[in-house]
């Protein structure tokens, strides 16, 4: 009679095992999903923002201005018939700051730890199985 209590409760604790092996798979599967939407929804956001550039560098081509401009009624001049002037105080456009091509970065190493990247078996084997078996 007390094996048959015995085995009932070898049954019940390898279920249990089993059961918060699925939960925590499951767990894992649907943020994996989620991680799979958000990079979807990053990709299309990206093509978007592509498809916007590309719009406005239409909007702003040298053809596209000089047709809006002749709509509004401006006229093209000669190289004679305009002068340009000296205004005191005004140097021009900034010169634009470029960084030094010698600069070395240096990527960090990946921020999750392998507590987190250890499935269910690999960390019962390291912390049961392993250090029994180095003694």
């Amino acid at each position: 009679m007390q094996w048959i209590g015995l085995v009932f409760l070898a049954v019940a604790a390898i279920s249990l095992v089993a059961w918060l092996y699925l939960s925590v798979s499951s767990n894992a599967s649907i943020a994996g999903r989620q991680i799979q939407e958000y990079q979807f929804l990053k990709t299309k956001t990206q093509q978007n923002i592509a498809a916007l550039q590309t719009e406005l560098a239409n909007i702003n081509s040298s053809t596209e201005m000089a047709k809006r401009a002749k709509q509004l009624g401006f006229k093209e001049l000669s190289a004679d018939k305009f002068e340009y002037m000296q205004i005191p105080g005004y140097g021009g456009k900034p010169t634009a700051m470029l960084a030094s091509d010698n600069l070395v970065f240096e990527l960090p190493q990946s921020v999750v730890t392998t507590e987190f990247t250890q499935s269910l078996w690999d960390w019962a084997y390291l912390s049961y199985v392993e250090p029994a078996i180095n003694r």
